[in-house]
């Protein structure tokens, strides 16, 4: 496997994040591949996604949840993308520079500082916009997405697109299915850890529930955040 520079120190926070990371290598899921399968393993990596090397603060205040990390077509694709290789993601892509410009302008943070990951950790057949039933996602939001949460700890956990939040919403046993507008205003809490809604950050996501709406959402949610980072001090 493609080693990612995740410690292995016995009881820490790194060695049980790399447990995840083994069990998610040894599941198959049936109807996707895994992220080995392509280019020899070029993708694999220790983590539970390959998007936690761009973000991989063990001790963060914020956890980032995105919904899936590739698709077949991307990932079978030649010449191998180096880039989403070694990083994990693609800088020029919408989704993460909006992504990067929204956690800087509202949290005064880079992705560094925060721990992210995908919800979903296996890859779908067909495109980047293949769906991915609600099943499947909160199947893998309760193996995977909530044990990240409990090791991790953060205070903020931030779902990019409404089937992220409802998917991880569902695994923690609350019931029911909400619309984007009232996903963002329903956030709902793991032990002391606040998981938040926002639109997704591609184009689509962020089109959908519109620039200014989104910039007035993720600055809600940094009041917030600093509001109950006080009330703990």
């Amino acid at each position: 496997m493609a080693g990612a520079g995740v410690s292995s120190e016995p009881g820490s926070k790194s060695e049980a994040l790399l447990e995840l990371a083994r069990l998610r290598q040894s599941i198959r899921r049936e109807g996707y591949d895994c992220i080995g399968d392509f280019h020899c393993g070029a993708y694999e990596c220790d983590h539970v996604s390959p998007y936690t090397k761009s973000g991989n603060n063990t001790d963060a205040e914020i956890m980032i949840v995105a919904q899936d990390w590739a698709s077949s077509d991307a990932l079978s694709a030649d010449p191998l993308d180096r880039v989403s290789a070694e990083l994990g993601y693609d800088p020029k892509i919408p989704t993460n520079r909006n992504l990067d410009a929204l956690l800087t302008r509202h949290f005064g943070l880079s992705r560094a500082d925060c721990y992210l990951t995908n919800l979903f950790p296996f890859v779908k057949h067909g495109g980047m916009s293949a769906h991915i039933p609600r099943k499947d996602l909160v199947y893998c939001a309760q193996t995977f997405t909530l044990p990240e949460i409990e090791i991790v700890d953060p205070r903020l956990v931030i779902c990019l697109g409404l089937n992220t939040f409802l998917a991880l919403r569902s695994a923690a046993d609350h019931s029911g299915s909400l619309k984007m507008p009232e996903a963002v205003r329903t956030p709902f809490c793991i032990g002391e850890t606040c998981v938040h809604c926002v639109a997704h950050t591609g184009a689509r996501g962020t089109n959908n529930r519109g620039r200014e709406q989104v910039e007035r959402d993720w600055q809600h949610l940094a009041r917030i955040h600093r509001s109950r980072l006080v009330r703990q001090v």
